[in-house]
């Protein structure tokens, strides 16, 4: 059976006066105030203000009623500690959506009232412990209340701020604002004109309501709402206000904790600037594949056995030099080369020799067995440049030419005497290095043999790379499979621009997923970050939520607040990540010789990824702020 916090409460408190509720811990103080003060909801009973029924308001009018008839102050002073104190006294007029130039008079003169003018710049967490009381109470008549709770206003102070505290109140009490302080102090209950004594939730000494002789003195309450007033929705440049105070508030709340919110920042910055590296990279290189495939566009075919082909045995390296000829033969066709790509797992080629105990990682480039007439055609240039002639004449002996990536990888810096590597076992000597690619990038990272040395290349499905006169290819692609076998063309398969160009899509394609792909996870992890920090800062700004929800900020505020925050971060994290994402694309090009693509469009998509990642990082923890009872924060 649960428990009743108050039970049998009749009580009726008059406009303008001052009411001490005073009892022992636990007999139900608080619970009451919390009633009163619309920040909790009773079970049973009827609880009205000036004639309204206050379980017939929405939630929206309790609200709006905290923020323009209430004023609080409670035993701890709730002040946030990284603004100023005149940002902590605005805070009621920042809920109601006050004008910057009015919110500022009025800060002014309720920080004079309780004498801490002087103290307007200092931080919260520079000031006393009565000072920060005092500061609550400027907070609280910053919005002129027409009525104040205190919940034990001196409980944490001594007696000098004490009788400080107290004499404010009576001050308060003489402009006509209606004071109820629950306390259990006999000093602070003295002061009060009427004492209420509640014991076990019940009230165990129901004083009657001032007399209208009491309250008579008290000075008219000049400006103040009405509180049985209909509510309205705010115009719009309140919530302009509002809005801007939300901004305000999640900056100050950032750059408080600079630290962390830097860390998340960079989180996503990674993700975004991966994100527009991604798009960056991928559209670079299909730039440079279409500027190559649109130079070999004119010129060039290649030529290969179909899977269904019959392949020549292992000595029969003559057949094909036949069929080479017989596709030089053909009108059109400039120059006819061979290339055949070996498997690297086969051949093992290392730079020492092997079963010497020396550990070296796998050959990871190309094993190419070609003719010269291949690096021709690919307008390659080999220092020296006799090494050309040795591919086709060496005699039976194998020899090697190194691409340039290649060259400095193995340690050679150059060919020459002395200079070998072994593959499969054996000695090859490196007669010349690649200096440029031409038009074939992946000759650069590539180890070249002569394929008369290699006559087994030729049952490894070699390729004919056919330069031919502008405009010939298409032409050549349907005539050279007859000409190699008019009775089974079907035997041969032409690659022709079109295949090149479907070929470069996909590669560009595969590019781009792998870089998007591993850039979403980065903004993934950066978001799951991001929301565990954000739900943290909740937890730990429990009481700061608590005393926003006090003074009438909605819950749609206090989420958006914390929604603003995730925002502000993601929004940072978007756009330094697309500078980065920008930077590294540019140095990648510039390092590859590459001409860098990159469209306005995918720097927007950075930082519009990171801005969307930010706010869903941001929306539990803000559902999660919005939830909280601030009754119950209020007390932790």
């Amino acid at each position: 059976m649960p428990t009743a916090a108050l039970q049998d409460v009749n009580l009726e408190i008059c406009e303008g006066e001052f009411v001490a509720i005073i009892g022992p811990s636990g007999s139900g103080k608080s619970t009451l105030l919390n009633i009163l003060g619309l920040l909790d909801r009773a079970s049973e009973g009827t609880y009205s203000i000036n004639g309204a029924v206050v379980s017939l308001m929405a939630e929206k009018q309790r609200d709006w009623l905290r923020s323009r008839m209430f004023g609080f102050v409670f035993q701890a002073s709730h002040v946030i500690l990284d603004e100023s104190s005149a940002r902590n006294a605005a805070l009621g007029l920042r809920v109601q959506g006050v004008r910057h130039l009015d919110r500022e008079l009025e800060v002014t003169q309720a920080l004079l009232r309780v004498g801490l003018l002087h103290r307007t710049s200092v931080l919260g967490k520079n000031l006393s412990g009565g000072e920060r009381q005092r500061l609550a109470l400027a907070r609280a008549l910053a919005t002129k209340p027409r009525i104040l709770f205190a919940d034990e206003p001196t409980g944490n102070l001594d007696s000098v701020n004490t009788q400080s505290v107290i004499a404010d109140l009576k001050a308060l009490n003489r402009t006509g604002v209606t004071v109820v302080v629950i306390t259990h102090d006999p000093i602070v209950a003295a002061a009060a004109a009427r004492r209420i004594v509640i014991d076990d939730g019940r009230l165990a000494k129901p004083d009657a309501p001032g007399s209208p002789a009491s309250t008579a003195v008290h000075e008219p309450m000049v400006g103040r709402p009405d509180p049985t007033e209909v509510f309205s929705p705010a115009p719009l440049g309140r919530r302009l206000n509002l809005l801007m105070d939300d901004v305000y508030d999640a900056l100050a709340s950032l750059t408080s904790r600079a630290g962390k919110a830097l860390l998340l920042i960079l989180a996503f910055m990674l993700g975004s600037g991966g994100l527009v590296a991604s798009v960056g990279l991928s559209q670079s290189a299909s730039a440079q594949v279409s500027e190559r495939v649109a130079e070999a566009a004119l010129d060039e075919v290649q030529a290969s056995r179909s899977p269904s082909g019959v392949q020549p045995t292992n000595a029969d390296i003559a057949a094909l030099r036949g069929q080479k000829r017989k596709i030089e033969n053909l009108h059109g066709v400039v120059a006819v080369g061979l290339r055949v790509e070996l498997a690297t797992s086969e051949f093992r080629p290392t730079r020492f020799q092997p079963n010497r105990g020396i550990q070296e990682d796998d050959f990871a480039g190309s094993l190419l067995a070609v003719d010269s007439t291949f690096l021709d055609i690919s307008q390659a240039v080999v220092e020296p440049a006799s090494a050309l002639s040795l591919l086709d004449n060496s005699f039976g002996k194998p020899v090697a030419i190194l691409g340039q990536d290649t060259a400095v990888r193995l340690g050679i810096p150059s060919a020459g005497p002395g200079q070998k590597i072994w593959i499969g076992g054996q000695s090859v000597p490196v007669v010349g290095i690649l200096r440029q690619a031409g038009r074939n990038p992946v000759l650069a990272d590539s180890i070249i043999l002569g394929i008369s040395a290699y006559p087994s290349a030729a049952s490894d499905n070699p390729v004919f790379v056919i330069r031919t006169l502008p405009g010939f290819p298409a032409p050549l692609a349907d005539v050279i499979p007859l000409a190699l076998d008019a009775a089974h063309p079907e035997h041969f398969t032409v690659n022709t621009v079109a295949d090149l160009r479907s070929l470069r899509k996909g590669v560009n394609n595969d590019l781009g997923v792998l870089i998007s792909v591993i850039s979403w996870v980065l903004l993934a992890l950066a978001c799951l970050s991001a929301a565990t920090s954000m739900y943290l800062t909740v937890q730990t700004r429990r009481s700061e939520i608590a005393l926003r929800r006090a003074l009438g900020t909605s819950r749609f505020s206090i989420g958006r607040m914390f929604i603003f925050e995730g925002l502000l971060v993601g929004l940072g994290g978007g756009l330094a990540g697309g500078a980065v994402g920008v930077l590294g694309v540019l140095t990648f090009c510039l390092g590859q010789g590459w001409t860098p693509v990159l469209g306005p469009e995918s720097v927007w998509t950075g930082v519009a990824a990171g801005a969307a990642t930010g706010v869903l990082s941001a929306l539990y923890p803000a559902i999660a702020a919005s939830k909280a009872d601030p009754a119950q924060a209020i007390r932790a």
